[in-house]
């Protein structure tokens, strides 16, 4: 079966099992930790995705990662899209993002709770974009990237949304684009 846009999207909605934590511990960390290895990142690479995207971009009165499924999406491509280099890249950039958040608070990262890992995240990311251009920040800077395009682009969070039907056309010309535009109006 050939992988186009339209099945790669629809598989994007997939379930990932989330452990059971006690009750207490869960809502005192205010975080969601998985057991089971998702496509591409192991469990405790997913769960950290998974946070680092919710502190981005919350939902509040409007959707957040959680909700566009950003982190499964990322997940996805970094099998279906990413080149080895950046695959490495962000493996690379979790592991240093755990380590730097030991040595800052003499914990693991996913044992903070949420203030703390919030103030880390927004920490980072002053660092990364002021003038420094080392392999971590660029990395971060990257992810960042790719988890704003990942929502932004979604349905749920993109009013505009419009999923062009069929496979992927390099190039429209005006009338093929407003053919297209015409049917999602009919």
């Amino acid at each position: 079966m050939e992988i186009n846009r339209r099945i790669f999207l629809g598989s994007m909605l997939y379930v990932v099992s989330a452990s059971v934590l006690p009750s207490q511990l869960r809502k005192a960390l205010q975080l969601t930790v998985f057991e089971s290895d998702a496509v591409f990142f192991n469990a405790e690479q997913f769960t950290l995705v998974f946070d680092i995207a919710d502190i981005m971009i919350p939902s509040t009165d409007t959707p957040g990662c959680v909700d566009s499924h950003t982190a499964q999406v990322l997940d996805k491509l970094m099998i279906s899209w990413a080149a080895p280099s950046t695959q490495q890249q962000f493996t690379l950039f979790l592991s240093e993002f755990l380590q730097r958040a030991k040595n800052a608070f003499k914990a693991n990262y996913l044992s903070l709770s949420k203030e703390r890992r919030q103030s880390f995240v927004e920490q980072i990311d002053e660092t990364a974009f002021e003038t420094d251009e080392s392999d971590f920040s660029v990395a971060y800077k990257r992810f960042k990237t790719l988890v704003f395009h990942i929502h932004y682009s979604s349905e749920i969070a993109n009013p505009n949304f419009f999923l062009v039907p069929g496979g992927y056309r390099g190039s429209l010309s005006q009338d093929e684009l407003n053919v297209i535009y015409e049917r999602k109006y009919l």
